[in-house]
Order: C-alpha cells, then structure tokens, then sequence
C-alpha cells in the first residue's frame, strides 16, 4: 500500500485555505463600511485569483489522475477545491442579517437607510451613493427620542445620533440640531411594543 503524498496535499490545500479565509472575512461581516468603489476591486481581486487558483489546480489534479500519480491525493484536493469553491461563491450572498432577532422597531427610508431595534440593541444601515455602512450598538428610548450608542467619532459628521419620534416618522438630530428636511427622515414600520 503507498503512502499518502501529504506535503502534496498541503502545497495544494493550502493556497485554497487562503483564499477562502480573505473571502469569508471579507464578506461575513456584518458591520462596518463596504460597498463602492473598493468593494468592487476587492471583488474582481477574488474573482481573478479565485478563477486563477480553480483552474491551475483543477487542472493539475485532472492530470495527476490521467496519469494515474497520486490519484487519491488528486481527488481529495478536487474535492475541497469544489467545496471551498461552493462556500467562497455562495459567501457573496449571505445576508447582513442573518444572525439577528426579530426586530420590535423597523423603520426605513426610500432610500435604504434602516433602523431596527431588538432587545436594547440597534442596527442602522445607512447607504450612499458609493457605499454602505452597518453600524450596531445599543439604544436607549427616552419618552419621544431614541439614542444610538455610537463609539466611532467618525461617524458623529455624517448620521444622527438621535432620534425624535413624531407620530409614524423619525425625525434625524444631528448635533442638536433637529432635521427639517422630510427626505432624510426614516418612516416607521413596525413599533415598539410598550
């Protein structure tokens, strides 16, 4: 019985390990800013490398087969290459939120700006027109505003920190000064169970 080649299987595994590690860290997260320019150029990044590295290995193990070296190690490499294949694509696709509760409060814009809130914690996904940030924390409802906990000092320039609510609209504070534009204000959709 011949031994298994296993310094193969690294050299072959191992590029394939990478790539998908970039690609799930990349598109599994589910706050922070993406979208745009800059996740467009990290996406043709994956797709060129990721076609690159299918077809280089793919390849290789087909003619190791062919040829009748190595067969087993060949097959399990096309094997993981065709599993880390279907994880790396079907990451692309996988829902920012994905891992949260219900909400007890949505509200949204035309846009695509979104507030929810569940169990003390917020998410608000704001969109521009070259990206798209996810933020969360928690939240705290003081009788007619809600407050957002926000931690990055950057974002204290762009988005509101509070919230008025009057009657089905949230009405954006930024820096107390109160929105009067109704573009930028978020209608609600779903309430808040008192």
């Amino acid at each position: 019985m011949r031994k298994i080649n296993y310094s193969l299987l690294v050299k072959a595994i191992f590029p394939i390990g990478i790539l998908l590690f970039f690609i799930l860290k990349s598109e599994l997260r589910t706050e922070g800013d993406f979208g745009g320019l800059v996740g467009g150029i990290k996406m043709l990044c994956f797709l060129f490398f990721g076609v690159v590295l299918f077809l280089v290995t793919s390849i290789k193990s087909i003619r190791r087969i062919k040829e009748g070296k190595n067969r087993k190690e060949s097959k399990v490499i096309l094997f993981s290459l065709v599993i880390a294949t279907l994880i790396g694509v079907s990451s692309f696709w996988f829902p920012y939120n994905f891992f949260d509760k219900e909400p007890e409060f949505i509200a949204l814009d035309k846009i695509g700006n979104k507030l929810t809130l569940a169990d003390g914690k917020y998410m608000l996904k704001s969109k521009e027109i070259e990206w798209t940030t996810i933020t969360r924390g928690k939240y705290r409802i003081n009788t007619d505003t809600i407050f957002l906990a926000i931690d990055n000092e950057r974002y204290y320039c762009k988005r509101a920190l509070k919230y008025f609510i009057q009657d089905e609209n949230l009405i954006p504070i930024y820096l107390n000064r109160i929105e009067t534009d109704s573009t930028e204000f978020l209608k609600i959709v779903r309430k808040v169970k008192n």
